[in-house]
């Protein structure tokens, strides 16, 4: 679906590239999780894919055409993007017309547009709010307008920054709830997180930058669980995989499996 070919990109007045050569192939229906420290480069190529900056030098392929040979309207229809802050991507004054904007740029009919609009509504548990005012909404919800946008347009790339963000455990089930829908779809997903325990939640493949370059590039667990695999900069493992280290179980990722080994775990310690 997507190659990075010999991708640089360097911010205006910057003497250093901000992200360094770099070559990359992400196929259809890969989820991946680009981790590393702040400034690390993770928004500026998530940028770069999106065609919302143009490389330096080398070039972005999306399906073996090159990005910038799409317009925008082209783009905003295969590839979707959700900011760090919702508000940015927000501008209509109601729910409803929010979700259908998207859909009426792609000239589709009447009777799709609202089929379409109000199945991401109902998705993503805005049915009940679709003629208030966005901005009238807590940040949770503010939020899943932002998702709401992306799901009524259904993107075959979706390119999520920070995405977890803003999201109490009611709206964060509901916004998981979107994500295994969209993996049961076949969507390829890239995000940036540095909510580790989330990313190893529904992440198989991990890209770790440092600096604008790639330093580690493989499977989520191998990634985010061996410090050697990190060499430039400390990044943390998710909370669970670094217990399991240190009570020496076996590595798994199904929530009911890590609760009863803790359990159990913590049960063997107070009898010892």
């Amino acid at each position: 679906m997507l190659q990075l070919d010999n991708l640089t990109y360097r911010w205006p007045n910057s003497v250093n590239d901000n992200i360094s050569p770099l070559c990359l192939t992400i196929n259809s229906g890969e989820w991946i999780a680009l981790v590393g420290d702040n400034g690390a480069g993770k928004s500026t190529l998530l940028r770069l894919i999106a065609g919302l900056l143009k490389p330096t030098h080398g070039s972005v392929l999306f399906e073996n055409t090159a990005l910038t040979n799409y317009s925008a309207p082209e783009r905003a229809s295969k590839i979707g993007i959700l900011f760090q802050e919702a508000e940015k991507q927000i501008f209509h004054s109601t729910v409803m017309d929010e979700v259908a904007f998207g859909l009426r740029r792609q000239k589709l009919s009447k009777e799709e547009i609202q089929q379409r609009t109000l199945q991401a509504l109902d998705v993503c548990n805005l049915a009940e709010v679709a003629h208030k005012h966005p901005l009238d909404l807590h940040s949770g919800q503010r939020r899943m307008v932002a998702v709401a946008c992306l799901s009524a347009v259904a993107p075959k790339l979706l390119l999520l920054d920070e995405p977890s963000r803003d999201f109490d455990a009611r709206w964060m089930n509901c916004f998981e709830h979107w994500l295994n829908l969209q993996k049961a779809q076949g969507t390829t997903v890239i995000t940036i997180s540095h909510d580790l325990d989330f990313v190893a939640r529904h992440f198989d493949r991990a890209l770790h930058l440092s600096a604008g370059q790639l330093i580690g590039d493989g499977d989520i667990d191998q990634i985010l669980r061996h410090g050697e695999l990190q060499p430039a900069s400390e990044l943390p493992a998710p909370t669970l995989i670094s217990l399991s280290h240190a009570l020496q179980l076996p590595l798994q990722r199904e929530p009911h499996f890590w609760a009863t080994q803790f359990i159990n775990a913590t049960k063997m310690n107070q009898n010892a």
